[in-house]
């Protein structure tokens, strides 16, 4: 999807998507003024990831979000809880160093919450939600949207795609000062892969992954999201557009061997993202070449698009979802 007229990044780059949207500020959606090198568990550059939002409850970092229009910021309806108030909330548009923020920051209190309806509980179905800000985020070279895939724009099993976040570095082990944003490089896999993969060391509560889920990671763990990445963006390439193909939802432990973060796919829900964003144009499956999750079959894949994947050695940032304690 791209932003019109309303998000903005430098310029559409992913031009068969959006090469005829013109947006108010600096450009198109998904495509960051800065390009840094992404490998996983690592730093990134500042404004490499500008639709990245922080979530602070009492100015505590809770969660993270995606920028997808200036007034808006698509997260996890599990970083909700009843137990806060919106007065409670804050959100950091342009962060890069949470305990060293800088002039480009932009703060904006949260005006109202639209949890998607299929939403029931932490891990469930449709684990959505669209903050509207009480003031548009003001686009620039840090903070500009990220483009939102239609209903039929998936990515196959095994693309590479980044999770970003300042969530914890492992279970419990927050982030150390200056709390710098993360990100981390991680195969997707499907949802049928991805039973298979929970499946192969049974827990006691064994989790639902429904189909509008997609998981990320590898077979030996070490990479994922973690506490206090919850709501934030899984973003995966096509051209030279970024499109939020997952939002961290949940995941058992962090980074733990067939237990790969567990994300809820936008694209599953568009119907309700165009209700409530109608200025915002969604990227379709053919402006994006077709791509498509497709595994077929019913049996579990061995080897799967998992299996004979292997992290490179020294990842030290594992970025698992999982509810952070307290409103995440």
């Amino acid at each position: 999807m791209c932003l019109c007229v309303l998000d903005t990044w430098v310029k559409c780059l992913f031009r068969p998507a959006c090469a005829h949207v013109t947006y108010a500020q600096t450009g198109t959606c998904g495509t960051p003024a800065v390009v840094g090198r992404i490998v996983g568990g690592v730093a990134a550059a500042a404004g490499q990831w500008p639709w990245q939002a922080s979530l602070a409850v009492s100015g505590q970092h809770v969660c993270g979000g995606s920028l997808v229009a200036p007034s808006w910021v698509l997260t996890a309806a599990h970083c909700f809880p009843n137990e806060h108030s919106l007065e409670e909330y804050e959100v950091l548009l342009g962060a890069y160093q949470l305990s060293n923020p800088s002039s480009e920051v932009q703060a904006r209190a949260v005006a109202e919450v639209l949890k998607n309806p299929a939403y029931e509980e932490g891990g469930s179905s449709g684990d959505l939600a669209l903050v509207r800000l009480q003031e548009p985020g003001v686009y620039s070279r840090s903070v500009q949207p990220i483009c939102l895939p239609a209903a039929n724009l998936s990515f196959p099993s095994g693309t590479l795609c980044t999770v970003t976040g300042w969530g914890n570095v492992l279970s419990t082990t927050s982030l150390p000062a200056p709390k710098t944003l993360q990100q981390v490089v991680v195969p997707l896999i499907g949802p049928r892969a991805c039973r298979c993969m929970y499946a192969r060391v049974p827990s006691a509560d064994p989790p639902t992954i429904s189909d509008d889920m997609v998981c990320a990671g590898y077979a030996q763990g070490q990479k994922d999201a973690c506490q206090g990445d919850s709501g934030g963006p899984l973003a995966c390439r096509a051209g030279a557009a970024w499109l939020l193909e997952g939002v961290v939802s949940w995941g058992e432990a962090c980074g733990a061997p067939d237990r790969p973060g567990v994300y809820v796919r936008p694209a599953a829900h568009a119907a309700w993202l165009r209700a409530h964003l109608p200025d915002v144009e969604l990227v379709p499956g053919e402006k994006a070449g077709g791509i498509g999750m497709d595994e077929g079959g019913s049996e579990c894949p061995r080897p799967g698009p998992y299996d004979g994947v292997e992290a490179l050695p020294g990842w030290a940032q594992p970025l698992p979802p999982g509810p952070p304690d307290g409103a995440t």
